[in-house]
């Protein structure tokens, strides 16, 4: 065990949320089937399911394991992040892909509680998450953030009427992606004389469970610009928003 802790530290420690499905674990897969030097751990709010994710990349010969994450639970959050700083003593990359939508479902909440649950998740927990691992953060080389976004939240792309996607109606989602965005620029401002590498993206439009496997892109193509801002070197961009075709409009 200790030589493969050793191991595990002498890799890029990075941490996903909601990553034991969808683009999380897309971005799990890819990210280190590509660099190989990179350790993955698979955070989810369901622990078996995130270890059984964890077990799947392993058994590909992939360095991954898991912890039990659920970003709206405070004590759930200091805990994964005591094990990474125990197991690990740092983490070099952040990727903030945890994310829900209530979009849909009109007739089972009122619009107030789409709004309070999806930002619970999006935007609440995805700071408070953030906040939580900058110590472990700063001790790393080459700290990294990645903020999982959607052209949705896109001021510039929500007022082109012109768009058909403007029509669709996604109150609770678009604002609260809208929102994450300026979480990024908050802790992009606040840690860019650190070193740090701080974006948002947009995977595309991705058949998840998100949207009832309904998008157009598969797992892979959403991970590519994860991926890319993840690996990061130092020299690279901070307080972006871009997709995998570039900086995109706020």
């Amino acid at each position: 065990m200790a030589a493969i802790i050793a191991s595990k530290v002498s890799s890029n420690i990075v941490l996903i949320t909601g990553a034991n499905r969808g683009i999380g674990f897309g971005t799990a897969r890819k990210l280190i089937q590509e660099h190989p030097g990179y350790h993955v751990i698979i955070g989810s709010r369901d622990a078996s399911q995130g270890a059984k994710s964890a077990a799947e990349l392993s058994s590909e010969g992939l360095s991954a394991s898991s912890v039990q994450l659920d970003i709206t639970d405070d004590d759930s959050i200091m805990t994964a992040r005591d094990y990474v700083e125990r197991e690990f003593g740092r983490l070099d990359v952040l990727i903030n892909n945890a994310g829900i939508s209530f979009e849909g479902r009109e007739m089972e909440y009122s619009l107030r509680q789409r709004m309070a649950k999806t930002f619970d998740v999006n935007v609440f927990g995805t700071a408070a998450v953030t906040d939580a691992f900058l110590p472990l953060l700063e001790k790393s080389e080459n700290p990294r953030i990645v903020f999982v976004s959607s052209m949705a939240g896109s001021l510039t792309q929500s007022t082109d009427f012109s768009d058909p996607w403007t029509k669709v109606p996604m109150l609770a989602y678009r604002s609260s992606k809208a929102a994450v965005n300026m979480v990024m620029a908050h802790f992009a401002s606040q840690t860019v004389e650190k070193g740090f590498k701080v974006n948002a993206v947009c995977p595309g439009y991705i058949g998840t469970n998100l949207n009832n496997f309904q998008g157009t892109g598969t797992l892979d193509d959403g991970a590519r610009i994860v991926v890319k801002m993840a690996t990061l070197g130092k020299d690279g961009e901070t307080g972006t928003f871009s997709t995998i075709d570039g900086l995109s409009p706020w």
